[in-house]
């Protein structure tokens, strides 16, 4: 899971970076097209690749979270040793009362 949720994370900063190149070509086909001023093309060209930066830094976020959330801390083997060891003195006790009764 975690594999697929980075090679998403990844996907979509190719999207993101590739956004900031698409949006400076639209710019210079809205200038052409559109008959909209150097200044105005400049503007607009910034505002997009602004925006394309805020889209990448909240998707790294919500990944992040994502992967946090996910993220389950398994126990040592020490930890695991000392509760087998736990669990069989319990079943021992338990076998000891068991013959009392």
């Amino acid at each position: 899971m975690l594999n697929l949720l980075e090679q998403g994370f990844y996907l979509g900063l190719g999207m993101a970076s590739m956004t900031a190149n698409k949006a400076e070509e639209l710019v210079k086909e809205g200038l052409a097209k559109a008959g909209i001023s150097e200044e105005e093309g400049k503007t607009l060209s910034k505002t997009l690749i602004e925006e394309g930066r805020k889209a990448r830094a909240n998707l790294k976020t919500q990944i992040e979270e994502i992967i946090t959330k996910g993220h389950v801390v398994m126990p040592c083997h020490s930890t695991i040793a000392k509760l087998e060891q736990r669990v069989a003195a319990l079943e021992a006790e338990l076998a000891q009362s068991r013959k009392k009764d």
